[in-house]
């Protein structure tokens, strides 16, 4: 009797101390998700999919956030072993599609790992800044040194190949040693590196649909009827939304189907046709409030394994709006990121549940 009266207690306690600010912007963003979801598909069984990912989602941030973030601490080499294990299991027994090899079949699920392992890469990453780097990060020898123990995963990544994701995590690390206060001026060097280095990628790393995505970023009209035809039409989503747009379920592009997988890829191209401008930058504006707060909440804990935990997870959200908006609006190549809580996908709705679990569980641990 004592002990469920006890647990009645910390489960209210949690409750209370949760951020309803940051709930409340993840809900709008999933509520307008499965609106446009349908929109896109006019599938009921799409709307559904998407809810049951949307209710595994919110079980899965309410249980982590109900752990104590910092006994992970505990368990970083087990979380990077199945990292490891995950990755591995792509490569050798992963579903091939589109000429990339990122997903594991779950009977009639798929599974893409590095969406979770992108969350293992932050974690390790605080991890191990907080335990070797307690005086700062200084010098670039740091920065390399902050950055090696992640590199394997990084790679195992990239010879999916996902780029997208490859990169993304390398710049939440820029972010989240930036914000701790590191001496950015390697980076710059780094910077040159990668500019002197953007040819032979281009010619000697890329894969054949990689540099035709490239290709299509620089010049989309050239093949306007082929591989520039996601980009082409995702412009005229946009700008045929006007200010105001054409009304929900009254976009031409979703629905004479000139937009293919827009509920996945081009979701936002959905949602400006049909909302407009208004619509768009109240999209945008949605996520940059959820940003914000997990920024506030960042300065509201004086645990640094937990405040990189936050830089990292904005990061991330921040590099996935980027990407992904310019992708459809021609701005940066076409990837295949998802707008998280937005796009449609099992993959990147959990793994942005959990990361909102992570943060939960920070600002419910921040008095401990």
């Amino acid at each position: 009797m004592f002990q469920n009266q006890r647990l009645t207690e910390i489960i209210k306690s949690n409750i209370l101390k949760m951020d309803k600010m940051l709930l409340l912007f993840v809900y709008a963003l999933v509520t307008i998700s499965t609106i446009f979801v349908y929109s896109a598909t006019r599938s009921t069984g799409f709307v559904i999919r998407n809810l049951i990912w949307i209710s595994i989602g919110t079980f899965l941030w309410i249980g982590v956030s109900f752990i104590d973030y910092r006994d992970m601490k505990k368990h970083i080499w087990k979380i990077y072993g199945l990292s490891v294990i995950l990755l591995l299991l792509v490569r050798f027994a992963g579903k091939k599609t589109l000429g990339a090899q990122r997903w594991i079949a779950l009977g009639p699920f798929q599974l893409q790992p590095s969406e979770f392992v992108k969350i293992a890469i932050i974690v390790i990453i605080a991890f191990w800044i907080v335990e070797r780097y307690r005086k700062g990060i200084n010098n670039l020898k740091d920065i390399i040194g902050a950055f090696f123990p992640v590199l394997p995963l990084i790679l195992l990544i990239l010879i999916q190949p996902d780029l997208g994701t490859t990169l993304i995590t390398v710049f939440s690390f820029v972010f989240m040693i930036f914000l701790y206060g590191a001496d950015m001026k390697p980076i710059w060097i780094i910077g040159i590196i990668v500019i002197l280095s953007v040819y032979p990628v281009y010619r000697f790393v890329l894969s054949d649909y990689q540099r035709t995505r490239v290709e299509t970023f620089l010049n989309p009209e050239k093949d306007s009827k082929g591989s520039g035809w996601h980009v082409t039409q995702s412009k005229i989503s946009v700008g045929a939304g006007g200010l105001y747009g054409k009304g929900v379920l009254q976009g031409s592009q979703s629905r004479l189907e000139f937009l293919p997988e827009a509920q996945t890829d081009f979701i936002f191209s959905i949602i400006s046709e049909e909302t407009g401008f208004i619509g768009s930058t109240t999209v945008i504006i949605l996520y940059f409030l959820l940003i914000l707060n997990l920024m506030r909440i960042s300065k509201l804990t004086q645990d640094r394994f937990g405040r990189l935990i936050l830089y990292g997870i904005s990061g991330i959200f921040f590099m996935h709006v980027v990407v992904n908006i310019g992708m459809t609006i021609g701005l940066v190549p076409v990837t295949g990121k998802p707008l998280l809580f937005l796009s449609y996908g099992g993959s990147s709705f959990l793994s942005s549940f959990i990361m909102i679990g992570l943060a939960e569980s920070i600002k419910i641990n921040i008095e401990d």
